[in-house]
């Protein structure tokens, strides 16, 4: 590998979970609730697309 390449990280979770855990985890928990909400309403349409399809 090259050593001029420079790899830019911009995943700062571990910095924002140290910052202020209680926001992190309020944020991880609304962001887990809302995917799965969106699965269980798209769970119908699937079904009905599998049978339609």
């Amino acid at each position: 590998m090259a050593d001029d390449i420079v790899v830019q990280d911009s995943d700062d979770r571990s910095e924002r979970m140290i910052r202020d855990p209680k926001r992190y985890f309020a944020e991880a928990r609304r962001r887990a609730e809302r995917e799965v909400r969106r699965e269980v309403e798209s769970g119908p349409r699937r079904a009905e697309r599998a049978e339609h399809g």
